[in-house]
């Protein structure tokens, strides 16, 4: 039983051994950086919209919410729900004309009623 025991812990060292030497290989010959691992997935960086046009948005929105006399959360939350965001200053910058364009179209009766 300990000769096959040790037979085994020879295989394991001899298996790191021979994983350790390949690393280094690779360490020395790729100029690459060596790539980390992680269970979670790369987000691509969306570029936000800025202070400006934030602003253009929630006096749009109070405009709206003003002349629909509907709540001004309420039509936040239906331009949030229409952009997949839980924040209306997470909407992406290329979304910014798209977003003006629906509040400036937006009938809240008929989405609420």
């Amino acid at each position: 039983m300990t000769n096959k025991n040790s037979t085994k812990r020879r295989t394991i060292e001899a298996l790191k051994e021979h994983m350790n030497q390949v690393a280094d290989s690779l360490k020395v010959s790729s100029p690459m950086v060596s790539p980390s691992f992680s269970d979670k997935i790369p987000v691509a960086q969306v570029e936000r919209i800025n202070e400006r046009e934030l602003t253009s948005i929630y006096a749009l929105l109070a405009y709206v919410s003003y002349n629909q006399n509907v709540r001004q959360e309420t039509v936040q939350t239906i331009l949030e729900t229409e952009f997949r965001v839980d924040n209306v200053a997470k909407i992406s910058r290329n979304d910014y004309m798209r977003a003006i364009e629906f509040l400036v179209d937006v009938k809240t009766d008929e989405i609420i009623n």
